[in-house]
């Protein structure tokens, strides 16, 4: 993966640690609307996946495609938890928390996920916020698939996305090959 981002016609820097497809995904703290820490888990006792995805809070122009991301999402028929993370100086969590069907808002606050994924931006108009993200963890706590433009202005590919989600709950053995 680049630590290269573009956000039109400025470089962004992405923190040096990085995890990628196929690695066990790691538990982190976060922070919800509410203000209670909270622990979101690589895997779960119901089988359920995770998916958990991120974008710089400070740029209304995101909005709209979370809202379209929520929406596909919300008629998934798998179990699946889902995790808008944005970093913790995020105002806006309960705002955006109540127009969600499928999505919990969470802050980083701690930086665990912009540290241990890899999405942290260190450097430009951006610096502390988390990239564009997304990853999906199989039922066994793995990186199953991720999606993490290159470009902020370019959208997720959804249906690559919907594709992934497919895939990784009818390939589900049981047996997790990490943990």
């Amino acid at each position: 993966m680049e630590s290269n981002i573009k956000y039109k016609d400025e470089s962004l820097e992405l923190c040096e640690d990085f995890i990628d497809v196929g690695y066990m995904a790691e538990n982190i703290e976060v922070v919800d609307a509410s203000g209670e820490t909270m622990e979101i888990k690589r895997s779960h006792p119901d089988k359920s996946m995770t998916l958990l995805a991120s974008f710089p809070h400070d740029k209304d122009e995101f909005l709209d495609e979370i809202l379209k991301l929520d929406e596909l999402l919300s008629n998934i028929q798998v179990p699946l938890n889902c995790y808008y993370i944005f970093d913790k100086d995020y105002k806006m969590q309960t705002v955006l928390k109540n127009r969600l069907k499928k999505f919990t808002v969470v802050l980083d606050a701690e930086d665990e996920f912009g540290n241990m994924y890899g999405t942290k931006l260190v450097s430009g108009s951006l610096e502390d916020k988390l990239t564009k993200s997304l990853f999906l963890i199989s039922k066994d706590g793995a990186i199953f698939y991720l999606d993490m433009p290159n470009d902020l202005t370019k959208p997720f590919d959804l249906e690559r996305l919907r594709v992934e989600l497919n895939k990784a709950y009818a390939s589900y053995t049981g047996v997790g090959c990490h943990g």
